[in-house]
Parts: C-alpha cells; structure tokens; sequence
C-alpha cells in the first residue's frame, strides 16, 4: 500500500545545541504546536515558530498571506533547517484541508513558496509533511448529519470496478448529502492530491529535502483515499524520489518526526533503535483508524527518522504495549519493562491499548510504572488517539533524548515536562476525566466538539477534575525523585473536549 524506504540520512556537524530550526506547524492543537517544540527541546535544540495567531485554529483558517510573509523575511543566518506543514501553508491547516475554500490554483502558489525559499537560500535544507486527506470531513454540529452518509458514498466509490449493488447503493447515499457539502468534499480531495503531486516535483527537483505524505486516519481497508495513494505512489515511482519522499500512515504527529529528523541531519547523528513488542501478535494488529498493520506504521516512523534498528546496542529501545496482549505476555513485557527502567535503560513507551477501549487494560502500563517507582524513567511514554500519533511522539522524544545523551547535553528539565504532560493528559485526562465530562455536559445538552458559549463551563468542569489528578500525580511520582513544579495550566485550546492543553515548569530542587 504505502513505498517503504530509508529516507538517506543528510551529514551534519554540530552539536543539538547549537540548531536552530524554523517551524511551521500544521495548525495550533498541543500535539501539531506544542509537542514539536516540547521535543526539540528534549534534543536540546530550539525552533522558531510563526506567531499562534497566524495559525489554523478549528475550523478558523490560519492566515496562509502572513506565513508566506513570516517565511520570506525569515533571518537565515542562524538557522539549520525549514520544517514544514504543507496544510498549514497551502489551505491554513489541517481542517482547512479538508474544505475547498482554498482554490488548486491559490494552494500551488503557496507551495511554490518553497521553491522560491529554496532558491533564495539553496544551503538551507527544507523538510516539508503533507497529508491525504482521510475518509471524511471534521466533525462539526452542520457536517454530522451527513458524514456517515458520506463515508459510505466515499468508501462504494472507491471501488476499483463498481458492479450494480455499488451503483445503486452510490446513488442511495448520494441522495442524503446536501450539493454543497458533496461538491465541497469532492472539491477539496482532487485539489489536496494535486497539491501533494506538486510537492512531490519539487523534491523531484531538489527543492526539498525530505518530504512525508502520510494518511490521515485512513480507518478503512477501501475508499477514495485509496486511489489517492495510489495515484500519490506512482507519482514518486515515475519521478524517482523514493529517496526523497515517504508516505505513511499517520499525520499530527509528523511536526515531531520532521522537526526531530531535522535536527538529527543538522549533527550528522541518527540513533540505534529496538523495538520491544508485548507480545508476538502486536506487530500485526492494525489499528481501526489506519489500514497498515501496527509493526508497519512503526517501521515507517523509523526510516522517516533515519533510525537504525540494532538488537544488541541500541542507542534507546522502544517498547510497545499492544491491546488483548495475553496475561502471561503482559506479565513478562511489564517485568522486562520496569527492571530496565530500574536499571537506568534508555526506554520509550509507546502503549497501544487505546485500539481496543478497554478502560481496565488502557489504565495498567502507567499505573504499572507508577506503583513500581518507575514512572520517571523513560525517556518517553505516549498513548493518544492513532498508533503512528502514539508511536511517533514515542519516537520523536525518545530520538530526541538519545540525542542529547550522545552529544553530552543534560535536558532532563524538557524530558520530565513533557513526561509529566503525557501522563496527565494521555493517562489523566483521557481515561479519568474526559469520559465523566463528557457524559454530563451531554446530558445537558451541550456538544462536546463544539462548546460555543459553554467552553468556559466545561474547561472549569475540567479543571475541578484534572487539576487535583495532576497535583497528587507529580507529588507522588515526580516530586520525591526531586523535582519541583512552579507553574501548572490548562484549558481546551479548541473549546471542544476532545483534547487538552498543559503548560508546567519542571525543574530541579534548588534551580530557578
């Protein structure tokens, strides 16, 4: 389905110190915004980000005529790299992507930006992430009345020779779907799978140089998106870029993986990495919102990041927690797991369990590393929404400390904020809190993916929830290994329920 490459890791010579890296990020969500910076920092490295307000936010386009400004008058002496989202320059982000407000003509132009950027500065590498988009638009309280409707119509058409049950059942479903929102769906697919054909020609022509084009939550095994990748594919194999240009599932974890990728060609270093399974089926479970199995999304994050597999010295070991793992598999993986910690192993966790929503087994891997006194060590632990979303911010994080270890630089302070902000929110606030919120702002009536006049409402309802979770949570793991918080906050940054935002200070006893 997906080319499987090794993208060629770039030759660097300088310390994570000393990048510096500019970043457009694919809108203002904590995992697109937040997290990159958050992982640049583990390595040690800093980025330049674009103003907040410029950025897409919801269903608000982010203001594509500035970034193009902001980018144009970029200072380049300084700076190492140019990382990238496509759906932020070109439509004003991800949700922005999937409309067609944003003509083909207008998206090319803003693409092209990068040529233009590139000719300017021909020694600065740039790393560009594009999405296809996935089965159906963003939910919103105007579209739910016809998106089921429309996965239906989108996954009949895509049939690669329709008989006369799928013509029937493509005119049935067609007829639920207002003009407007089909048209506007129809639209905005053809003009996204241009768009990326055209970023594919600039890696062609050197422009770029690296470029991921992954699935957003593909979630079905057929539909549009599928001769998207097809169409995609072929595109690299007739240009010859396989080199050059990845496609993958996955999608708002891909900021961290560029960012971090970036930074890795900049020093000239990429780590050694192992991956630990729960058990000997996890590999093959394949994720309900992606249509590659979990060991193939991984092995994908990994070339993306020029990480080399080494079973016997890895630079860090990723271990994965798969769903309906066995008990005695589960047992052996968590007794593994928390003896390495022990011993000061270099481990990212990246803890799957979410595929299959069972509250029960979804809260163990964390409640396991806390009561064995271990919840401090790894290097980083994710457990949020997709397998890539999960397994690339692992990744990410993960690279980014091993980095910083090679190079001899102490950013334990980043590595600990934003374990801290894992927990919290992956463990904290997804399985403790959102449910119980959720459940009574429904009952009153109020729509959790969009809460308009309520969001004040519904963040203080968070927050008489999370904030006491998150006290007691850093008190017993995180103070007695030393630790001190001087700042904690959080709100829902898109006035839905869906996510949460964390801003902490960590920092040792004794420092400012």
């Amino acid at each position: 389905m997906f080319a499987c490459i090794s993208l060629a890791p770039a030759l660097g010579a300088v310390a994570p110190s000393s990048v510096r890296i500019a970043f457009v990020p694919m809108d203002d969500r904590p995992a697109t915004e937040q997290f990159p910076q958050a992982t640049a920092a583990i390595c040690g490295a800093q980025l330049v980000v674009p103003p907040h307000e410029l950025l897409g936010h919801f269903t608000e386009a982010g203001d594509t005529g500035a970034l193009g400004r902001w980018l144009a008058d970029l200072d380049t002496t300084s700076l190492s790299a140019l990382v990238v989202s496509a759906d932020m320059l070109a439509y004003g982000g991800l949700v922005a992507s999937r409309t067609a407000a944003t003509p083909l003509e207008d998206a090319r132009e803003r693409v092209q930006e990068l040529a233009r950027f590139h000719d300017a500065h021909p020694a600065l590498p740039i790393y560009v992430f594009g999405t296809i988009m996935r089965l159906t638009p963003t939910e919103t309280p105007k579209s739910e009345a016809y998106l089921e409707p429309l996965a239906a119509y989108a996954r009949a058409a895509g049939a690669v020779l329709p008989g006369a049950d799928q013509i029937a059942e493509l005119a049935r479903v067609r007829a639920q779907i207002p003009d407007a929102a089909f048209w506007d769906y129809i639209g905005a697919r053809a003009r996204d799978v241009e768009t990326d054909e055209s970023l594919i020609t600039l890696a062609e022509q050197g422009s770029l140089r690296w470029l991921a084009i992954t699935q957003d939550d593909a979630g079905y095994p057929d539909g549009l998106q599928i001769d998207d990748q097809r169409r995609l594919g072929a595109a690299i194999e007739q240009l010859g870029v396989r080199d050059r240009v990845l496609m993958s599932a996955g999608a708002d974890e891909m900021g961290m993986i560029a960012v971090t990728r970036a930074i890795e060609d900049a020093t000239g270093w990429h780590p050694r990495v192992r991956v630990v399974y729960s058990g000997p089926r996890a590999p093959s479970i394949t994720d309900p919102l992606e249509d590659v199995p979990v060991g193939r999304t991984i092995e994908n994050l990994a070339r993306a990041l020029a990480a080399q597999g080494d079973a016997d010295k890895p630079d860090f070991s990723l271990y994965v927690l798969a769903p309906s793992t066995p008990p005695d598999n589960r047992g052996a993986f968590f007794r593994l797991l928390t003896t390495q910690l022990a011993a000061d192993a270099p481990i990212a966790v990246a803890d799957l369990t979410f595929i299959d929503d069972d509250l029960s087994e979804e809260r163990l891997a964390f409640e396991t590393l806390r009561a064995r006194g271990v919840a401090t060590r790894p290097l980083a632990f994710a457990s949020w929404n997709t397998t890539a979303n999960s397994a690339g911010t692992a990744l990410a994080a993960g690279s980014c400390a091993a980095l910083a270890a090679h190079f001899g630089l102490d950013t334990a302070g980043a590595r600990q904020k934003f374990l801290f902000d894992r927990y919290v929110d992956d463990y904290a606030y997804r399985l403790l809190v959102r449910p119980q919120l959720n459940a009574e702002l429904r009952q009153a009536g109020i729509d959790t993916y969009a809460l308009g006049p309520h969001n004040e409402q519904a963040e203080s309802m968070m927050r008489a929830r999370l904030w006491p979770i998150a006290v007691d949570l850093f008190d017993d793991t995180f103070a007695p290994q030393g630790w001190r918080q001087s700042e904690l906050s959080m709100y829902l940054p898109w006035q839905r329920t869906f996510e949460v935002r964390i801003e902490a200070h960590l920092a040792r006893e004794g420092e400012h």
